[in-house]
């Protein structure tokens, strides 16, 4: 690796169900999917997933957070594609009781990450009819990178598209990571702690700078806080993924007081988006915008409906 630089990635890969899924949960026809789309979306993540932070590490990426894989299926595919199967890489994930069967999962490099502990957080609701309701499950796991103790939280909040539903969702959610943080903080301030997903709202909205504690200015973050580096990454002209046609940075990733450290032994280089050329239609009226696998009920081919978002780490 160059100077001792590791890659932390989150993508949200957009419907990735298996090849074996039932028909109703696909947007299309299930036999076209089993036959072949499978197969190439798998090789596409791959190749992608290969390329991230490899100018900066010369490396594969260490630690992979992915959001929206139906099973363990997909994520076996992925780890023992040619592209990715020299990183070694170990699979993580729980089937949550989420209503479209997709579900956060966790690719990792063994030789540099040692998976310690994990669980699926799960979230049970109630409906205005009193029937519970469920969402994806917040995905913890606590190890060793590079020999020193780490602690995932990855995630995929619940939609604002139904706003009246959804938001007490979001914030019970929010809130109850918010009491896991702070529990791991108060019996060391100087535990490593990194939040990834899908917030399905922008870095600088109220609930995740309230809920999560967050600043956006690294001198500003004291020993409870988060750093959110993403609010100066968005802007009009780019983001992770395109919402009512502006661009929009969901996906994010956050950081505990530690990493900050001039001393740290995990420390905080940068975060970026990775919307490389080949994950971008390249004409047409979406010109530029990602190369989705679907589009409503059509079939494009392409990646994602996201761009991955990835953090050097130097340790």
């Amino acid at each position: 690796m160059k100077q001792n630089l590791t890659t932390i990635v989150f993508y949200n890969v957009e419907n990735f169900y298996s090849k074996y899924s039932e028909d109703s949960f696909l947007p299309s026809n299930f036999t076209k999917w089993k036959e072949s789309r499978y197969d190439k979306k798998v090789n596409q993540i791959a190749f992608c997933l290969s390329k991230i932070g490899k100018a900066e590490t010369d490396e594969l990426p260490s630690v992979i957070g992915l959001a929206e894989i139906e099973n363990n299926d997909v994520l076996e595919d992925l780890v023992n594609n040619d592209y990715l199967k020299h990183g070694k890489y170990k699979t993580l994930i729980y089937e949550s009781l989420d209503e479209r069967k997709i579900n956060v999962g966790l690719i990792y490099r063994e030789e540099h990450f040692k998976v310690e502990e994990s669980e699926p957080i799960r979230f049970v609701f109630k409906d205005q009819n009193d029937i519970k309701t469920y969402t994806r499950d917040v995905l913890y796991v606590k190890g060793k990178l590079f020999n020193q103790q780490i602690h995932f939280f990855i995630l995929h909040l619940p939609s604002k598209i139904d706003k009246e539903i959804n938001q007490f969702k979001r914030q019970s959610i929010l809130n109850s990571l918010r009491k896991r943080i702070n529990n791991i903080l108060t019996e060391n301030f100087s535990e490593k702690i990194i939040i990834m997903g899908d917030f399905n709202d922008s870095p600088t909205t109220d609930d995740i700078i309230q809920e999560l504690n967050t600043r956006s200015k690294q001198e500003e973050v004291n020993r409870k806080e988060l750093y959110n580096p993403m609010v100066y990454i968005q802007s009009y002209k780019r983001g992770s993924l395109v919402f009512k046609k502006q661009w929009m940075l969901f996906d994010q990733q956050l950081f505990s007081n530690d990493f900050l450290k001039q001393n740290s032994t995990l420390k905080y280089i940068k975060t970026e988006i990775f919307d490389a050329s080949f994950l971008k239609n390249s004409n047409g009226k979406s010109s530029g915008l990602p190369y989705r696998t679907y589009v409503g009920r059509k079939y494009f081919g392409g990646y994602s409906d996201h761009f991955p978002i990835y953090t050097i780490l130097k340790y």
